[in-house]
């Protein structure tokens, strides 16, 4: 027998043998294990914008409602809360503090969402000039219409498209003189914000008085065991119980206007502890004369 044949049948036997050979015993020809991709994580939603809230007025912002309230406003995590106040001052007395002046340096500083005021506990005297002069008496047929005016300007000037005002009704006292100026002064503060449309007026009567619509004396107030006094002895002014429950009637309110919901969990800081005011400021008072250097 020829060798060329026997050679070539040898070779055919080996194509047949390599043919059937497992693919997974050739060098080179592994395929790696593929991994299921990670599924792309979500990015975080972008936190609420912060709102400003601004509070203004006189010994009641500047003592222990005041200070309370903006515990409780700066606490919650979408609100910061900004206060300037000044004791023993209104519109009445430009020449001693003029707010007009400094409503608009304040709400031109921090851009606030909503201005929470209370004055004119102090205006129940003749109106000045910035420069100190008398220009309407008590009393006098012309004082509504001028105080009035002065309501209009300082509203006006701490207004901007998009923000709120809350202006506090002033809290019913047990003073019955002083009660007369106050309800002309508190009727012409209602009859400005009620006309309007960026305002709002905060009627606080049902706060401070009882079912025969007497000045309520005390109530209970959140972290006291007991029913408190509401008011020092001057019947005015509020007692640290007393500013803690006007807070607490008053922040419900402010969130309101911003849309914001009362639950949402957050801790108040605790406030510190009001100091004693040193001049009545919401008490009838004599022409004040201008702050000393």
């Amino acid at each position: 027998m020829s060798t060329r044949p026997l050679r070539a049948l040898l070779f055919l036997a080996f194509l047949s043998t390599a043919a059937q050979a497992s693919p997974e015993s050739a060098p080179g020809l592994t395929a790696s294990p593929v991994l299921p991709t990670a599924p792309a994580q979500a990015a975080a939603p972008a936190p609420a914008p912060r709102r400003t809230v601004l509070l203004l007025g006189d010994s009641l912002i500047a003592t222990g409602f005041g200070e309370y309230l903006q515990n409780q406003l700066a606490a919650h995590p979408r609100i910061r809360c900004e206060r300037r106040a000044k004791s023993s001052t209104g519109l009445a007395r430009p020449d001693f503090f003029n707010w007009l002046e400094v409503g608009q340096q304040e709400v031109q500083q921090h851009q606030p969402d909503v201005v929470v005021v209370i004055l004119g506990g102090n205006d129940g005297q003749a109106l000045h000039t910035r420069e100190g002069r008398a220009t309407v008496a008590w009393g006098k047929p012309d004082w509504q219409g001028e105080y009035r005016q002065r309501l209009t300007d300082f509203v006006t000037a701490i207004s901007a498209p998009g923000r709120k005002i809350v202006w506090l009704e002033l809290p019913a006292t047990s003073r019955h003189r002083f009660e007369q100026k106050l309800t002309l002064i508190r009727d012409l503060q209602r009859e400005v914000i009620a006309g309007r449309e960026d305002a709002v007026h905060l009627d606080t009567r049902p706060f401070f008085t009882d079912a025969r619509g007497k000045a309520l004396k005390q109530a209970r107030v959140d972290g006291f065991r007991k029913p408190m006094r509401l008011r020092m002895t001057d019947g005015v002014h509020f007692t640290v119980a007393g500013g803690r429950y006007f807070a607490n009637k008053v922040y419900p309110e402010v969130l309101g206007v911003l849309g914001l919901e009362a639950g949402e969990q957050h801790t108040v800081r605790p406030a510190a502890t009001p100091v004693k005011p040193t001049m009545q400021a919401l008490a009838p008072v004599a022409p004040a004369a201008p702050a000393a250097p």
